[in-house]
């Protein structure tokens, strides 16, 4: 006789898995790029900044 307790397998669809969330990776990207952007436009000031301010005629 075959035992009742055994659960047969099924493979496909019945548990997908659930999806992983992706918005701290998403957010530590942005924060990044805009860290990398303002240290830019600092260093740029600080190097050119002579230049732009006798470029404006200050």
């Amino acid at each position: 006789m075959s035992e009742m307790n055994e659960m047969p397998e099924v493979s496909g669809g019945m548990n997908p898995e659930p999806k992983k969330n992706n918005n701290t990776v998403i957010i530590a990207v942005v924060a990044v790029v805009l860290l990398c952007c303002c240290c830019s436009i600092v260093i740029g000031g600080w190097v050119f900044g002579d230049q732009i301010v006798q470029a404006l005629g200050m």
